[in-house]
C-alpha cells in the first residue's frame, strides 16, 4: 500500500466493476456508487436498457476477465455459459458468403448480459477493500479549493434523504453514455470535450427460444450481415444460460424488425442467409419480444482536453459508445480496464496521481482508436448514416470489403480478420503485405471466375 488511498467509481456496470478491481490494487478502499439495487441478482437492470438483447464478450475481453478475476470463466461455465472457437464455431454470413470456418484459438464465452455482471460482482466483493453501494446517485463533483483537483463526490440515496459527500483521491466515472460528465468540467472552470457520433438509428427486437442439440447444424453462434447498400438487415443467435438462444434482428436507419409473431418471422425470411429464419420457425419461444433502440455511436474526445483536473477520470461508455452490432464495447471496456491498470503501475510513486487522467486518455484511444474505426467503417457502407465520409474513406471500404470476400475461403486471411475483430492485433494488420497479397488473388480469382462463367454462358 502507498498509504491512505480512496477510489470512487460512480457506476456499478460492467466497466465501473473492472475499474472498481483494478483500482482495488493500488487502494485501500474502493466504493462503488450504483444507483441500481442489484447485489446478488441476475435480472436486468434498469440502468441497462440493452441489457436483455445479444451480448457478446470477445475471447480478448474473457482473457482480461480472467486474469482480474482468477475462476471467473470456470464459474461462468458451471452455471451455464458455453465456450465457443470465434472461427470454427461461428456460422457467419456476410457478403454473400459464409465465413471460413477454421479454428482460430480464440475461445469467447456466451451468456447473458446480467449473469455475466452477476458473477464479476460477487468476484468484486470477495476483495474486502471493495464496497458497491446501490440505491445511490452521485449528484456532481466535489473540487478543492482552486477547483485543480476533484476530491470526491455528492451522492443521494435513491430512496430519500438528505445528500452527502463521498471523499476520494480519485474519482472514476463510469455511469454510462448519460455521463454528466462532460458538464462537471465545464461548471468546475474546464472545457467540455469535443464529440463525434455516427447517426445510425438501430432497433433491436430479441426473443429467446428453447435451444435442441442440432440446432443451426452445430454452430454456436450464427451471424448474418447485410451487404450494404442495398440490404439493411441483420440477426445473430447466440446461447446463454438455461439452454436457451437469444435471437436478435437488427436493422439500420429504421428499418427494424417487428415485435409480433407474423413480422419477426417475415423480418427472419427476408435475412440474406435462411440459417436464423429456420431456426425461430421452429424452435419453441421461451419469452416475449424485447426492443431497443439506439440512435448513434459517440465518443467524446478527453483526450484532445486542454486541461484536466487531477484526481478524475471517464471511462466506458461515458467515454465512448459506438454501434452494438459490431460485439465489441465489453471488450473495449475490458481494454480501457487494462489501461488504467497500466498507468496506476507507471503513477504508482506519485502522491497525487497527478497525470494519472491525462496518460489514461492517451493510453485508452489507442483501442477506441481501433474499435471507432471499424465501426464507424461499417456504418458508413449504409447510404443515410453520414453525409461525409472521411478522407480515403471510399479506398479502405473497398479493400475491407475485399477482406470479408477473402475470409469465405482463405484461413490466413480468416485468421487475421478474426485477430482484428477481437482486438487482439491492430486494423493495420489485415494491410501486411502477405495478407494483403491474398485479398487481391482472392479477388483476381472470383473475376476471373465470373468472366469465365459469362463467356461458358454465352457459348453455344
Amino acid at each position: 500500500m502507498r498509504g491512505s488511498r480512496r477510489a470512487i467509481v460512480c457506476g456499478g456496470s460492467f466497466a465501473g466493476l473492472l475499474a472498481a478491481r483494478v483500482l482495488s490494487s493500488h487502494c485501500d478502499e474502493v466504493i462503488v456508487l450504483e444507483r441500481d439495487l442489484c447485489a446478488g441478482s441476475t435480472e436486468v437492470r434498469k440502468g441497462i436498457p440493452q441489457g436483455r438483447h445479444v451480448h457478446g464478450l470477445l475471447p480478448h475481453g474473457s482473457a482480461v476477465l480472467e486474469r482480474l478475476f482468477p475462476g471467473l470463466l470456470g464459474d461462468l461455465e458451471a452455471d451455464g455459459a458455453t465456450t465457443g472457437d470465434l472461427g470454427a464455431d461461428t456460422l457467419w454470413f456476410h457478403f454473400g458468403g459464409y465465413k471460413d470456418r477454421s479454428r482460430t484459438g480464440l475461445v469467447g464465452h456466451l451468456q447473458s448480459r446480467p449473469l455475466l455482471e452477476a458473477h464479476i460482482r460477487r468476484h468484486c466483493l470477495a476483495y474486502p477493500n471493495i464496497q458497491i453501494r446501490g440505491g445511490w446517485e452521485v449528484t456532481g463533483p466535489l473540487a478543492n479549493a482552486d477547483r485543480s483537483a476533484v476530491i470526491g463526490v455528492v451522492a443521494r440515496g435513491m430512496q430519500g434523504g438528505a445528500p452527502e459527500r463521498v471523499e476520494g483521491d480519485l474519482v472514476v466515472d463510469a455511469t454510462g453514455r448519460g455521463s454528466r460528465a462532460g458538464r462537471w468540467l465545464e461548471a468546475l472552470g474546464y472545457g467540455r470535450p469535443r464529440e463525434t457520433s455516427v447517426r445510425v438509428d438501430l432497433g433491436y427486437t430479441t426473443r429467446l427460444y428453447r435451444r435442441r442439440a442440432g440446432d443451426l447444424g452445430g454452430a454456436k453462434v450464427c451471424l448474418i450481415y447485410p451487404t450494404p447498400p442495398d440490404d439493411r438487415r441483420l440477426a445473430a443467435a447466440l446461447p446463454i444460460e438455461g439452454d436457451r438462444w437469444i435471437v436478435t434482428l437488427a436493422g439500420w436507419l429504421g428499418d427494424h424488425a417487428p415485435a409480433d409473431e407474423e413480422g419477426f418471422l417475415a423480418f427472419a425470411r427476408s435475412l440474406a442467409a435462411p440459417d436464423i429464419h429456420d431456426l425461430v420457425r421452429a424452435a419453441e419461444p421461451v419469452s416475449g419480444f424485447m426492443t431497443y433502440k439506439f440512435a448513434s455511436s459517440l465518443r467524446r474526445h478527453y483526450e484532445a482536453l486542454d486541461r484536466l483536473p487531477r484526481g478524475f477520470l471517464v471511462l466506458g461508455d461515458a467515454l465512448c459508445s459506438f454501434n452494438p452490432v459490431y460485439g465489441q464495447g465489453m471488450t473495449l471496456a475490458a481494454l480501457e480496464a487494462e489501461a488504467l491498470e497500466r498507468v496506476l503501475e507507471e503513477e504508482t510513486g506519485r502522491r497525487d496521481w497527478t497525470n494519472l487522467p491525462r496518460a489514461f486518455y492517451q493510453r485508452s484511444a489507442r483501442p477506441i482508436d481501433a474499435a471507432w474505426s471499424l465501426a464507424a467503417g461499417e456504418d458508413f457502407r449504409h447510404p443515410g448514416v453520414a453525409e461525409r465520409r472521411p478522407p480515403g474513406y471510399a479506398a479502405m471500404s473497398w479493400y475491407v470489403g475485399r477482406v470479408h470476400e477473402a475470409v469465405t475461403a482463405d484461413p490466413e486471411v480468416q485468421r487475421v480478420f478474426y485477430r482484428v475483430m477481437d482486438m487482439t492485433s491492430s486494423p493495420a494488420a489485415l494491410l501486411r503485405p502477405g495478407i494483403a497479397r491474398r485479398v487481391l488473388r482472392h479477388w483476381l480469382g472470383t473475376r476471373r471466375s465470373i468472366a469465365f462463367g459469362r463467356t461458358a454462358h454465352s457459348g453455344p
